[in-house]
């Protein structure tokens, strides 16, 4: 094993302990090797599992991550070990994007499967889960599943994750004599509605990360979150 592919292990194994150190939802199970080349973590946060035809929230999600003998060249190879339904993971593979880095650190590898986990980031139009890419169409005013940031700056002090409402498969249909008028929607609780200006790939921001800046998942570009 060359000396640069050693430091770079090292580093990090050091960068991503201490991340999983700091983030209130998320542990490192375990770490494989001297310097380490495979992780599992658990993540506490709120996704989906599908159970025959209906969808559940599950707050407990553990992750494997392998690096080839050519990594950094080439992306870590990221599966689940926990049931999940979310368009970009397969049973046997986590789509962290079409453009791996090889100068992006691992922590920040594992921050963007978090957002994944969340419904914070996805990408319909390639799908790997055909089923949950159209669910995400159709039920798009319900994401994210869960807003926590994957930022340790930013995360927040409880190590649970927020009480979420059960999610359904598909959305009730009102009775006809339904006359209740709907209630007012709180505007600052929406979240912000964008589109990368490279790729148009789309995401969903909380209010509160306005005037911050952002990383396109898919194609790596910085853009600023206007204010709304």
């Amino acid at each position: 094993m060359s000396s640069v592919r050693l430091r770079r292990l090292q580093a990090d194994y050091e960068k991503l302990t201490e991340y999983a150190r700091r983030h209130p939802r998320l542990r490192l199970l375990q770490a494989q090797g001297n310097p380490p080349e495979l992780y599992q973590l658990e993540y506490q946060i709120t996704g989906l599992r599908q159970t025959d035809d209906e969808l559940h929230p599950i707050q407990g999600h553990i992750v494997e991550i392998a690096l080839p003998r050519n990594y950094p060249r080439t992306p870590p190879q990221c599966r689940m070990l926990t049931p999940i339904f979310h368009p970009n993971i397969a049973p046997h593979a986590i789509c962290i994007g079409d453009h791996w880095a090889a100068g992006e650190p691992l922590w920040s590898m594992v921050a963007r499967i978090g957002e994944m986990i969340a419904y914070q980031s996805y990408n319909t139009k390639s799908p790997l889960n055909g089923e949950a890419a159209r669910w995400v169409e159709s039920n798009l005013d319900r994401l994210p599943l869960d807003s926590v940031s994957m930022m340790v700056d930013e995360a927040p002090p409880q190590a649970a994750p927020p009480r979420q409402t059960p999610v359904q498969t598909r959305k009730p249909t009102p009775t006809p004599n339904s006359t209740s008028p709907a209630a007012p929607a709180d505007e600052s609780a929406r979240p912000l509605q964008l589109v990368c200006p490279q790729c148009q790939a789309r995401y969903r921001f909380s209010v509160e990360s306005a005037g911050k800046r952002a990383r396109c998942k898919k194609c790596q570009t910085i853009f600023t979150i206007p204010t709304p």
